[in-house]
């Protein structure tokens, strides 16, 4: 029986489910096992019956947010720094060495580029198609031919990386796996998540395949209370979430535009928030811990979301609408690529303090007849591109029989 080994961030809830849900697939043929550094979504793991390894250096909630900082580009400050890096690399050659996994399959646990590399481990990044090799090198990248091009003259040559990133990939002796940047962040071989709808069917690198939507289907019912809501309100109802990377401040703001709106608005962000401003909120907002996005996003009239691909695919398989706001360059991609095709609009982060813009936004979601008929159009693309963890397994047992 194969061993594989997964290392998602298990504060990133996306990327959590994203891996469990591939794990599934491999449950009764493989043994597989979960480490991380952060206890915030391990219980999910847990509840699917897989074993969670939590390694040191655990992440405190203050470094989680200047990581979220840092990928959302609000803070020029690296987080890894070596003493963090070189103590992460060492744990994971300490599991690896125990259990000597067949394969790694990570989410963005960048330390395993190097931990992997060093023990010689097949690596499996399973990934988005933004920022990738693939994506910058693709006519899409940019609409300017002449920008686009410079760029991508520019992005594919680069061979900067981080002093202290620099410093330990020579150490462990792994430098020839780091050519440019843009490769950093590259495995042995790349799950490609994102449809090539998207990506106007852009052609990828040899290491990297598309295989599509990977949606979480934890099997959590909704509870009674959301089931009431939906079934007796006849008002428009709106799904509202902005997910891990937002934080306490953005939420309390989106939430408290929805004040006035002849809408009722279901939101899985209690977590976010304290009891005196739980307590504050308009009357029509129904605030929730965790709640099972796909199924409710299928009920609901629409969805004011963040632009994680794992949400952004849920919400384009629920065959309703979207108002998109964007957190990070890679979610402000994901929701470019709907509002071209039709299903969503774009909302700037920068406008949520402007509670008349973004109820004007909300109404232009509700009224415009034309969003709802793309989003019925693209759920019939989605439902017969629904095997994304399939593909997944179907791509790893590949190339582990050939490497």
């Amino acid at each position: 029986m194969k061993t594989l080994l997964f290392a998602p961030e298990t504060f990133n809830l996306a990327e959590t489910t994203r891996m469990i849900e591939v794990a599934k697939t491999f449950k009764e043929e493989a043994n597989c096992i979960f480490i991380g550094y952060s206890t915030e979504f391990s219980y999910l793991i847990e509840k699917e019956g897989f074993t969670f390894n939590l390694l040191t250096p655990y992440l405190s909630n203050k470094q989680i947010k200047e990581i979220m900082a840092f990928d959302q580009g609000k803070s020029l400050k690296n987080p890894f720094n070596y003493s963090l890096l070189k103590e992460r690399i060492e744990s994971e050659i300490s599991i690896i060495n125990q259990i000597n996994p067949d394969a790694i399959i990570i989410g963005s646990t960048i330390s395993l580029l190097i931990s992997a590399r060093h023990k010689k481990i097949p690596l499996i990044y399973v990934k988005p198609f933004a920022l990738s090799r693939g994506h910058i090198e693709s006519n899409s990248f940019l609409k300017n031919n002449i920008m686009r091009k410079t760029i991508q003259s520019i992005a594919l040559k680069i061979k900067w990386l981080p002093k202290d990133m620099k410093k330990l990939i020579e150490e462990y002796q792994v430098t020839r796996f780091f050519p440019y940047t843009i490769d950093a962040l590259d495995a042995d071989l790349n799950c490609i998540t994102t449809p090539d709808i998207f990506t106007n069917y852009a052609k990828l690198p040899k290491n990297s395949h598309y295989v599509g939507p990977i949606f979480a289907n934890l099997d959590s019912p909704i509870p009674e209370k959301v089931y009431e809501l939906l079934k007796q309100n006849k008002k428009p109802t709106i799904f509202c979430s902005l997910g891990s990377s937002a934080n306490t401040k953005i939420v309390y703001q989106v939430l408290q535009n929805f004040s006035g709106l002849d809408v009722e608005v279901i939101s899985p962000m209690k977590y976010f928030l304290s009891d005196d401003q739980i307590n504050s909120l308009p009357s029509n907002v129904h605030l929730f811990d965790w709640l099972p996005a796909k199924e409710i996003q299928s009920q609901v009239t629409a969805s004011v979301l963040h632009g994680g691909e794992g949400t952004i695919q849920t919400a384009c398989v629920s065959g309703k609408p979207f108002i998109g706001i964007g957190l990070q360059t890679e979610q402000r991609y994901n929701i470019l690529t709907c509002v071209s095709y039709g299903n969503a609009l774009n909302y700037k982060s920068s406008k949520i303090k402007n509670k008349k813009i973004f109820q004007q936004c909300v109404l232009e979601l509700l009224s415009q007849e034309n969003l709802y008929h793309k989003a019925q159009t693209l759920k019939n693309y989605f439902d017969k591109e629904k095997n994304g963890t399939l593909k997944t397994y179907q791509l790893i047992n590949s190339y582990l029989s050939k490497n």
